[in-house]
């Protein structure tokens, strides 16, 4: 009799969890896929496009409008950038400081609105294997709301977190989420492979595709929030000096303004087959001159071909001007240089697409 009992109670606990609890077992045992999509869908309300002199990413922190993106993003534009939400809605942020001790961060303000999407920090701490999410605006402005996938596959000693997210320069400034959509850090940069000329030799570096990627851990954002509230921000980046690195460039007319120091600068766009660009470079106080190429993979890394490039816009005009139709999608560089040597000064770049 106890034994019969005891069979009964065990079936009608089990016809009750059947009945009750079949709702909370389907959530609880939700796919990677839809894990992804909840991470994905949700988090990307809250990251923005940060567009200054060129774009990058950020991510509100509080419904009043605070943003965090990597000091690299605005150090050298206006004091108010605008900021692109998923949706396309643009609004003006200030930029209102900088961390630091050389931390590459810094922080924005949408004034005057209330009950916006935002993230939470993690409470845990990141670990190798664990999987991960980045979400910003690869390559081009209207990449925006671009998620991806990997792991953590290093905790550097300095607490940097290497992960296989794939990013590319746009990325800059954007959330890496946990499972549970929290952020862990804040994507920052990538290993860099060589771009290689027809006789191998190396002519630049391109960001991207390496697989090896770098988010600043959350620790230091924390640290940074807690300066914000303070007041205990910088005015300035406090970025030291690094050697100039190949930079993105979005084909919407925006100015980009840069400067020669005796090397040519690099910019990287995302094109299609088809795709007419035009490329301008002015400047008063160089000869500019410009080249555009298409970045090709190839067994021995990334090769370069080159597609166009230009001197003098004309008689007495020494600006530089390329007008160009893409040969196939994929990675272009333009190199921005002077006709000249070695030669120094300040140069305004614009690129825009037309379609023909």
């Amino acid at each position: 009799m106890k034994h019969l009992s005891y069979r009964y109670g065990i079936l009608t606990l089990f016809s009750i969890c059947t009945l009750m609890g079949m709702t909370s077992v389907k959530t609880v045992l939700a796919s990677p896929a839809e894990e992804a999509n909840r991470v994905c869908m949700k988090g990307g309300a809250a990251v923005v496009t940060v567009k200054g002199n060129g774009h990058g990413s950020g991510f509100l922190v509080s419904q009043d409008g605070l943003i965090i993106t990597n000091a690299h993003v605005v150090n050298r534009g206006p004091s108010v950038v605008t900021v692109v939400f998923r949706d396309g809605r643009q609004v003006p942020a200030d930029v209102i400081g900088f961390a630091r001790g050389g931390v590459d961060l810094a922080a924005l303000k949408i004034q005057n609105r209330k009950n916006l999407p935002h993230l939470s920090l993690a409470a845990s701490t990141a670990k190798v294997g664990y999987p991960v999410f980045a979400i910003g605006s690869p390559l081009a402005a209207d990449n925006r709301d671009t998620c991806t996938q990997g792991n953590i596959s290093r905790i550097r000693p300095d607490g940097t977190i290497q992960h296989t997210a794939t990013l590319n320069p746009g990325n800059s400034g954007g959330p890496l989420l946990n499972t549970k959509g929290e952020v862990i850090g804040v994507n920052t940069s990538v290993a860099v492979s060589p771009v290689l000329d027809d006789a191998g030799n190396q002519v630049a570096v391109v960001p991207g595709g390496t697989g090896i990627n770098f988010s600043q851990p959350g620790a230091k954002v924390k640290s940074f929030l807690a300066d914000i509230k303070q007041k205990k921000v910088s005015p300035i980046s406090t970025l030291p000096a690094e050697e100039p690195s190949v930079e993105t460039i979005s084909l919407d007319g925006q100015v980009i303004n840069g400067s020669l120091n005796g090397s040519p600068n690099g910019y990287i766009f995302s094109g299609k087959a088809g795709q007419t660009v035009v490329i301008e470079m002015d400047s008063q106080k160089i000869n500019p001159f410009l080249t555009l190429s298409q970045v090709i993979e190839s067994d021995a890394g990334k090769k370069i071909e080159k597609i166009a490039e230009n001197d003098d816009k004309g008689a007495g005009d020494f600006n530089a001007r390329i007008v160009a139709t893409l040969p196939a999608d994929g990675i272009y560089l333009i190199i921005a240089n002077s006709s000249e040597r070695g030669e120094t000064g300040n140069y305004s770049l614009r690129a825009i697409s037309k379609y023909e």
